[in-house]
């Protein structure tokens, strides 16, 4: 059998990014926590991400992301909070799995989205009529490489 990262080398072959859309959008904020002092705020930024086979060497990943504006020593008093889930088309050079895909998420799949995320929250952080904040490039570890045998 084919080691993980041949089977992810496999799978890397001719990737294509066929497709990038939002399916849910879900943006709300407390009027009543809006005057709360800014250095009581912190962002808290969860994600995950699943996939969906839909035919040979094509799969759909759904990329979750969820930002709450909260008080920072307590992130379930939420003044901002932010949901969105993009879905993506990728062509791909072979099968996929479980193992591919956590290291498929943690890398090429957040490159893709994590963009697209940081607009989202800009774009409804002004209409909502609130100060944008600073979300930072995404931080991942790419894959290691394995030493040879």
């Amino acid at each position: 059998m084919a080691s993980l990262e041949e089977r992810f080398n496999q799978f890397n072959t001719n990737l294509a990014l066929a497709n990038i859309r939002m399916k849910k959008l879900n943006a709300s904020f407390d009027d009543e926590k809006l005057d709360v002092p800014p250095d009581t705020q912190q962002v808290y930024i969860d994600k995950e991400s699943y996939y969906q086979i839909l035919a040979d060497n094509f799969v759909r990943v759904f990329q979750e992301y969820t930002l709450r504006i909260a008080n920072k020593n307590n992130k379930d008093d939420v003044f901002v909070l932010i949901e969105t889930t993009f879905l993506m088309d990728f062509q791909t050079g072979g099968p996929i799995d479980d193992e591919i895909f956590e290291l498929f998420s943690q890398s090429t799949v957040l490159i893709d989205s994590w963009p697209y995320f940081r607009e989202i929250v800009q774009n409804a952080l002004i209409r909502m009529g609130l100060a944008p904040v600073i979300i930072p490039p995404i931080q991942f570890t790419p894959p290691a490489e394995q030493p040879q045998q």
